[in-house]
């Protein structure tokens, strides 16, 4: 790997002021317009970064992303033909992703859509019994659920899961359009009454739009993808890492990755803005492993993500975590010394799941090779919780060398909430770091 030219070009990169910031270059082509997901990476910028990297590294052959959320990564991966290798623990993300890089026969996918738009309409005027589950009166209006209720009995009707996961995809993205949820935020928080009943949304009209678009998309994206395989898993990175079989040491060239930027019920509720979709959804259709405890409550998914359980200080203590990095055990310190002992705890702990992950990164990943990290830094009390700091003091510490690093402005900004205040704050600029395995 030739570091030193590849820091050179991205030298050259940030001497174009804002380059990185994508302003009129950050549209979500193909593929990556399938379905809208909370905090989504910049695919044009991100592929920008892949293509450097290989320009300086010829011996490059997969990619993995730990926390892959809609699959920005893993498709540009797919683009330059390279295998990828995905991670997350949404069910969500784990449909969506298996859907945008499955193969398809166009004539097939042609047909398959054509018999489930020609069901619908043989439906659209018939009564049937209705999908249920808890909360759906509250999330849903009556005419929205017949609606959904009936696309969702046509898409059960094809025999092949593929595609079947294909029309899930869409229909999850309507779903999500169509509950009585704000849009101001990922979490789950209801409309106000009035504006409910004021708001039309036709469901099976919408969703017809949204299949033929992504057929479209689908089309389009075949045409860039040549060759490369994909390897996808739904669970915690910390857990699947573990498995030596799937991931065996020094088995991956490039790593690539947006982490959270914190634990999810504090900064981007992935697993809130989710559940409703996947309640209509067999979890069958998506994968195995997929229980109905992960839709159980609203915030299953997000307390079983990095950061989800609280350790106590004790735990946090004996851990050895605080003494890892000396950025976190200062902010820690300054938030135990102003009584924010819960939100002193609720850092630690995210930190603490995140450092096992780099741990496990960093047997993954081949010496020599890199890893790359698009991070933001949250606040927590009013004050800027510095990750890209703390990631950079683990990282160092579990044999990762830092090369460089550089700030983008996020132009479509990602909400999340500030625990200190009531409301929202936003997140306006990213770090983009490179570490290399020594």
């Amino acid at each position: 790997m030739e570091i030193a030219e590849l820091i050179t070009d991205l030298k050259a990169k940030e001497s174009e002021e804002a380059y990185w910031d994508f302003r009129r270059n950050d549209q979500r082509e193909h593929v990556h317009s399938m379905i809208k997901y909370p905090a989504v990476m910049v695919p044009n910028m991100q592929g920008e970064i892949f293509d450097l990297v290989l320009k300086h590294d010829c011996d490059i052959h997969n990619v993995l992303d730990p926390f892959m959320g809609s699959g920005t990564i893993l498709v540009e991966g797919l683009i330059r033909n390279l295998d990828v290798i995905g991670v997350d623990i949404n069910p969500l993300s784990y449909l969506t992703v298996l859907s945008k890089t499955q193969k398809y026969t166009k004539k097939t996918l042609q047909e398959k859509a054509e018999q489930l738009l020609q069901r619908i309409k043989r439906i659209r005027n018939q009564e049937i019994v209705l999908h249920n589950f808890e909360g759906i009166n509250k999330w849903y209006v009556d005419d929205v659920i017949r609606d959904l209720s009936k696309l969702r009995l046509c898409i059960m009707q094809e025999p092949d899961v593929k595609y079947r996961r294909f029309f899930w995809v869409t229909f999850a993205d309507i779903a999500k359009q169509a509950d009585n949820a704000r849009t101001s935020t990922f979490k789950l928080h209801i409309k106000l009454e009035e504006t409910i009943r004021e708001t039309e949304f036709d469901c099976v009209q919408k969703f017809e739009e949204k299949l033929c678009s992504n057929i479209k998309a689908v089309f389009e994206f075949k045409t860039l993808r040549h060759s490369g395989t994909t390897r996808i898993y739904c669970g915690n990175s910390k857990t699947i890492f573990n498995n030596r079989r799937s991931f065996a040491p020094n088995s991956v060239d490039l790593v690539i990755t947006s982490p959270p930027y914190g634990d999810n019920a504090t900064t981007i509720s992935y697993g809130q803005y989710s559940v409703l979709p996947l309640r209509w959804i067999p979890l069958a259709d998506i994968g195995d492993t997929i229980s109905e405890e992960s839709i159980i409550s609203l915030s299953k998914i997000d307390r079983d993500s990095l950061g989800g359980v609280n350790y106590s200080l004790e735990q946090l203590e004996q851990s050895g975590i605080l003494q890892a990095s000396n950025q976190l055990n200062d902010f820690v310190n300054m938030l135990l010394n102003e009584k924010m002992t819960d939100k002193a705890r609720k850092v630690a702990s995210f930190i603490l799941d995140f450092s096992e992950v780099l741990q496990s990164l960093s047997s993954i990943v081949k010496p020599g090779k890199l890893l790359i990290f698009t991070v933001g830094n949250r606040h927590v009390n009013k004050t800027e919780f510095p990750l890209h700091l703390v990631l950079k003091e683990l990282a160092e510490l579990y044999g990762m060398n830092m090369c460089y690093d550089f700030r983008r402005n996020i132009i479509k900004n990602k909400n999340y909430v500030d625990t200190s205040v009531q409301g929202f704050k936003t997140i306006n600029k990213e770090t983009i770091m490179i570490f290399q395995k020594r």
